[in-house]
């Protein structure tokens, strides 16, 4: 049966990448490899029930070496739900790069994208 699902995404630099989630959207570091260091190759952020990994390019293409790419374009979005997507909105809106500016869509939900460090497009929906 299947429990969760854990985006792997791959990252120029783990250590930036980790920093802009954490700094910018409040995740937390649960673990690293190495621990210590500036070149990270591998971390897990953790906010509230979602879980997001990090691994860096190199690392990845050495574990599955038909995503080898000489520019790391993003391919996927990140859905996020919230429970006050205003609240988020106006919390992000002056501190990172807008995808798209909060709107109601076609679905009948309140939402707004972000592109993390990386160009990956994070959608936040309520």
């Amino acid at each position: 049966m299947y429990e969760t699902v854990t985006t792997n995404i791959m990252v120029k630099n783990v250590k930036e990448t980790m920093q802009f989630y954490e700094e910018k959207l409040g995740f937390k570091k649960i673990l690293s490899v190495p621990e210590q260091g500036e070149t990270l190759d591998f971390a897990i952020l953790n906010k509230d029930k979602i879980s997001i990994m990090l691994q860096e390019q190199e690392n990845l293409i050495s574990e599955y070496p038909n995503l080898k790419t000489d520019k790391i374009i993003p391919t996927f979005t990140l859905f996020i739900t919230v429970n006050d997507v205003l609240a988020m909105y106006n919390d992000l809106k002056d501190k990172v790069k807008m995808a798209k500016e909060l709107h109601k869509t076609f679905y009948g939900k309140d939402e707004f994208a972000i592109f993390d460090n990386n160009g990956n497009i994070l959608t936040i929906s309520c």
